[in-house]
């Protein structure tokens, strides 16, 4: 028996407000009022006969049934969407959909697309950018270039660039320490860091400096951070392989050889389980060779 459009719309408001376990995020993911969703959930135990979901004046509960008809419309969706996402990739072998954090895609990708595209000159690339990790069960995306530790569940990464931090500063700054600057000498200085303050603490240490309690500012964007270091504003924990271009103009300098390892850095990202397109092969073996013959942007 088909299943009626109505109770459709139904099941996919319930499975947001279940995989949520909020109407506001829910609300926000399908762009409808929290109101219009609680009347599709009502109206959906009333079709079934039966309570889905607990309503308390802070949260909310699934039933024991409510969390089976979860499950089951999680992998209904995930099905359709995968069956969609099939058919969309074999009517357009030729073009990639990649994810890419903005930072990494502004100083390391998109100067290097003229040598992708003269070497596949048919490929149509598509840029979605991103701050998060690619989400395939969600994201209309092939693969994906992110920031973090590369053990995400359900895909498989290669490590594209390193995530080693180090301390860089203008050269006006540069010169307001001692000739030949000492690590110890950023004690009491403004120091930035876009990650974790802990990471200027792992710096110091490297470096075999007794840091003590630090006082540093986050800066949780790195064109924001970039641009701090840029002016003159102090000391920022900034990436070894996506600072080069700056040092080499003479806008940035790194005083010291010390780096700290964050623990995470840039990978590549596909779906595990489903087989790479031929865009996709194009694209990674391209992109691995950048990585060899130049690492560093």
């Amino acid at each position: 028996m088909p299943l009626p459009l109505f109770l459709l719309t139904k099941l996919r408001a319930f499975e947001s407000v279940a995989r949520h376990g909020s109407f506001k995020r829910a609300a926000e993911e399908l762009h409808v009022t929290q109101s219009a969703l609680s009347h599709h959930v009502r109206h959906l135990e009333t079709e079934l006969g039966m309570p889905l979901v607990l309503r308390s004046h802070r949260r909310i509960e699934l039933t024991a049934e409510g969390r089976q008809l979860c499950a089951d419309c999680a992998q209904g969706f995930q099905g359709l969407e995968a069956a969609i996402d099939r058919l969309r990739r074999a009517a357009r072998p030729d073009t990639l959909t990649l994810s890419v954090a903005p930072y990494f895609s502004a100083r390391w990708l998109t100067p290097r697309l003229g040598r992708l595209w003269a070497r596949h000159p048919r490929l149509h690339l598509q840029l979605h950018h991103a701050y998060q990790p690619a989400d395939f069960l969600r994201d209309p995306v092939d693969a994906g270039i992110g920031w973090g530790d590369g053990r995400w569940p359900g895909v498989e990464a290669r490590l594209v660039v390193p995530g080693t931090l180090a301390p860089v500063c203008s050269p006006a700054l540069l010169a307001t320490l001692p000739r030949k600057p000492r690590p110890r000498d950023l004690r009491g200085r403004r120091l930035f860091h876009e990650f974790d303050a802990a990471h200027w603490s792992a710096w110091f240490a490297t470096a075999g400096v007794e840091a003590g309690p630090l006082d540093t500012t986050r800066i949780d964007d790195s064109h924001a951070l970039r641009r701090t270091a840029l002016d003159g504003h102090g000391f920022a924990l900034f990436f070894t392989a996506l600072v080069r271009e700056d040092l080499d103009a003479g806008l940035l300098v790194a005083p010291f050889a010390h780096t700290v390892d964050p623990g995470s850095a840039y990978y590549l990202v596909r779906p595990a389980d489903r087989a790479p397109s031929a865009a996709l092969q194009s694209f990674t073996q391209w992109l691995m060779g950048e990585v060899t013959s130049a690492p560093f942007a």
